[in-house]
């Protein structure tokens, strides 16, 4: 190459790359908001050893502790009872940081999106500012106050329970405790199936947020209207400008899905909200789980000046919904429609998946949701006494179609009211459901969790030595805050979703509340009454209910020592918080099952037991549609190892229960009904259309002989329970047999001859079944991902538990019975790939089979016994 052409060719080379960083600077001219994240490089200090230590944001005083190998492992055996000291010290959180000289000459704004809770902000040597509730975002603005270098960032954290106690002496009451003066997750304080460590921290991120000329605060999204055709929406854009300008806005679709809105926008100088209205042709809508596809759009918003462009990225689905509470001939109806269609929503309550806010992650709320999903949940209640989750998990709801129940978090007490706690609660909610507002996940609002129920029932006044004009001062706090500031600021934002003040409407001890409104059925556990009587207590919608049952060992393992492993070890009352919920556990199981000695048995016995008394629940409620349109049990999640509700554990194993509600809650169910004597059995279809069906009803001894057989035509209306009865069948044949047969119902659709559902009863107690020792072969083939497991039964093998203790994973199945002759394949999903498969085994068959004296205690120490709990 000669000379003239290398230097024609470098000037080229010089021209494009001063073009490319002219346009590159433009670029970032134009983009009005930059972030610069705080979350690495922090400090906390810890005064016994006047030292500071690496924290981890977002994160907790509790597991920086940990981390920093200062205190045992909270979760472990009973490490917990002896950290109440934690939340009674000041904690002193750092960190220094540098701004780019991009920043300069920018408004910049230092933003907490979770401080737990009562904390000092002190920058470079000036408190900015301080904050008093968890629940809120905390925007401080420090253009003033910040330097180009060396800026030093100090957080301040303050016991709440010495502040609660200063509030209880100066403001009047605290029903139940003095928690109720401050905005912080209520089960920090302890609750039946949680500790009481009360930690603090910096729960969620830390960064600067910098713009100039405009920025978009906020974009909620309004569907004003939907059909078939065309779903018109508005896009309130909260704007903040530091002058007038002329602009344009565009909303677009980045995958080309609905045509591009263009339009000019006058933006004036402060803080405005301008609308602005689009449509979307053709619209494809959003679907809970077991109805369609869980649609969702992405939408760009974009506003630019003739200086500077600002855009935010939204997603949402397209849905109606409503929540009809009219009142009918019955009582009061709660029945949520969706698109225009009633259902029957199926789940239950979620708690905090980890006790420590600020410990979870993207990747465990989807394992757990992905659980609900595949159990065919289309509904979880956000529960008050929690938090309102992290972004990620209303994402991952929306994307599965799972509906979302939410409660602001009040629960159990009564709150009082001054105009600082008002403004307080008032910001909480308009940050609340502006965040939360575009996720069609979010079906309805509730202002308390059993708030009204407990001022009604729970003799408060009685307990608390309140007076007649006391009672009507708490009173109007209620009435004001539920009644009136939560409603309005919610209606300000959010129109298309339905509140509730408070759920249940009535108490379970009222007749109203098997009528009226929503139910939290607790005659079975605290009332101890019979797993029968949920058949008696249905109402409209059933949002709480539930049984304990004890984790599995796999997991009982990973928290209590080996040597703790029986009833009433110190280790294991640390995890049961719950005032009697081992009696309780011996009691039901005294009625229903046989009371093994064997620890690994026992905590088998609890989980079938949970599973088999919410079976109750299950199919009184499912049975009852559309009378009752909900069924959700109390709990899903665990927040730490415990003896607690929960159908799937910490460590994400599920029990029992798990499985029993992933087949109860298919879109068919089969119920059978023993009431006095009198046999009935219905069938339920959630689906929206009708289904001509076959119904087979074989009775069969365990070892599989045929006593009767029975068969009808039924046709099964869509969204609704129809009532069947197999007239050749007299109540004698299943009653003169119930503790040595079982029930085998199986529906085929008329058309394809194909059978879309089966399910087998056993009307006696579990305790009475006259089972043989079960004898079962079974095959393991390793598939690409997965273990297949076939199995194949000489007689009726009951509740038959696989587990597996070289792998890490899950079944499609288990809990299951085995039908004698039948196969039966279940996969296993393992965690990781192995070449190994150990599977075991564990059936009410083989624990009925065993004598006392063959049944010895191995797990208990030298010297214990086995505990009575209810002596003579």
């Amino acid at each position: 190459m000669n000379k003239f052409k290398r230097s024609f060719v470098s000037k080229i080379i010089i021209i494009l790359s001063i073009l490319s960083l002219n346009l590159l600077f433009s670029c970032n001219q134009k983009s009005t908001r930059k972030i610069i994240q705080l979350n690495d490089g922090w400090e906390f200090y810890y005064a016994p050893e006047d030292k500071w230590y690496p924290a981890h944001v977002p994160g907790n005083i509790h597991t920086d502790l940990y981390q920093a190998g200062l205190i045992d492992n909270p979760f472990l055996g009973n490490n917990a009872d002896s950290l109440n000291w934690i939340s009674q010290t000041k904690w002193q959180y750092r960190k220094d940081f540098t701004i780019a000289k991009l920043f300069y000459n920018r408004n910049l704004e230092l933003v907490f999106d979770g401080l737990d809770t009562y904390c000092d902000i002190i920058l470079n040597g000036d408190t900015i500012g301080n904050t008093y509730n968890m629940y809120r975002q905390w925007v401080f603005p420090i253009d003033d106050s910040v330097k180009k270098e060396n800026n030093h960032l100090e957080l301040v954290f303050y016991p709440t329970d010495s502040i609660n106690r200063v509030y209880a002496d100066t403001k009047g009451y605290a029903i139940t405790d003095d928690r109720v003066f401050t905005r912080k997750a209520p089960y920090h304080y302890g609750w039946d199936w949680a500790p009481e460590l009360n930690s603090c921290g910096i729960y969620k991120s830390v960064y600067i947020n910098s713009w100039e000329k405009l920025i978009i605060s906020n974009i909620s999204l309004e569907q004003k209207y939907i059909c078939d055709t065309m779903a018109t929406l508005v896009a309130n854009i909260e704007l903040e400008s530091e002058n007038y300008y002329n602009g344009n806005v565009i909303i677009y679709s980045p995958t080309h899905e609905f045509d591009t809105l263009e339009t000019k926008l006058e933006i004036f100088e402060g803080k405005q909200t301008y609308t602005v209205e689009f449509g979307i042709r053709d619209p494809q809508l959003w679907w809970c789980n077991g109805m369609g596809e869980a649609k969702m759009y992405d939408i760009v918003v974009e506003v630019s000046t003739k200086f500077r462009v600002e855009k935010q990225e939204l997603k949402t689905g397209l849905r109606t919904i409503d929540l009809i509470t009219s009142t009918d001939p019955s009582g009061q109806q709660f029945t949520f429609v969706l698109n225009g269609i009633p259902v029957f929503a199926r789940g239950a309550n979620w708690v905090p998946a980890e006790y420590f806010n600020g410990s979870n992650t993207s990747e465990n709320y989807y394992e757990f949701l992905s659980l609900a999903k595949d159990a065919n949940f289309n509904m979880l209640r956000v529960w008050g006494g929690g938090i309102y989750e992290n972004d990620d998990f209303y994402n991952i709801c929306d994307s599965l179609g799972i509906m979302v129940w939410q409660d602001f978090m009040f629960s159990c007490a009564m709150y009082p009211l001054d105009e600082k706690q008002i403004e307080n609660i008032t910001e909480e909610v308009k940050y609340q459901v502006k965040r939360l507002n575009n996720h069609p996940a979010i079906v309805m609002w509730c202002g308390n969790n059993e708030i009204s129920n407990a001022w009604f029932d729970w003799e408060w006044q009685d307990q608390y030595n309140i007076s007649t004009e006391d009672s009507l001062e708490i009173w109007n706090d209620y009435d004001n805050l539920f009644h009136r500031i939560i409603p309005k600021t919610i209606a300000e934002i959010d129109k298309s979703r339905k509140y509730i003040p408070s759920s249940p409407f009535y108490g379970w001890g009222h007749k109203e509340s098997i009528t009226h409104g929503d139910n939290h059925y607790w005659g079975v556990w605290w009332g101890m009454l019979d797993f029968e009587e949920y058949w008696n207590n249905t109402g409209r919608f059933m949002s709480e209910y539930g049984f304990q049952g004890i984790p599995n060992m796999k997991s009982l393992k990973k928290f209590i020592p080996a040597d703790s492993l029986f009833l009433y070890s110190e280790s294991l009352k640390s995890h049961q918080k719950h005032p009697f919920g081992f009696e309780a556990i011996q009691k039901y199981m005294e009625n229903y099952y046989p009371v093994p000695k064997d620890f690994g048995d026992y905590v088998y016995i609890s989980q079938i037991m949970q599973a088999e008394g919410l079976q109750e629940a299950f199919d009184a409620h499912i049975s009852s549609r559309p009378y009752c349109m909900g069924s959700l049990f109390w709990q899903f999640n665990d927040c730490w190892p415990s003896i607690s509700w929960s159908a799937v554990d910490y460590y994400k194993n599920p029990k029992a229960l798990y499985y029993f509600a992933k087949r109860s809650f298919e879109n068919i169910h089969a119920t059978m009904k023993n009431e006095e004597g009198k046999i009935t059995f219905s069938i339920t279809n959630h689906n929206n259309i009708t289904i001509n069906t076959k119904v087979v009803c074989n009775v069969k001894d365990f070892d599989g002989k045929l006593i009767h057989a029975d068969s009808l035509n039924v046709m099964l209306d869509l969204l609704i329970t129809t009532d069947i009865g197999f007239y050749h069948t007299p109540d004698s044949v299943f009653l003169n047999n119930q503790n040595n047969s079982f029930v085998e119902i199986s529906i085929e659709n008329f058309e394809t001859e194909k059978v879309i559902y089966k399910r087998n009863f056993v009307v006696g107690k579990p305790k009475n079944l006259q089972l043989n020792k079960s004898d079962f072969h079974f095959n393991i083939q390793k598939k690409k991902t997965s273990w297949e497991v076939t199995l194949k039964s000489k007689n009726y093998v009951y509740n038959l538990f696989l587990y597996s203790e070289n792998n890490n994973g899950r079944f499609s199945d288990n809990y299951f019975d085995l039908i004698p002759g039948e196969k039966k394949v279940v996969n296993f999903y393992p965690e990781k790939n192995n070449n190994e498969m150990n599977l075991k085994f564990k059936s009410l068959n083989n624990i009925i089979d065993q004598t006392q004296e063959e049944n010895i205690i191995d797990s208990l120490p030298a010297g214990s016994t086995f505990p009575e709990i209810f002596p003579e």
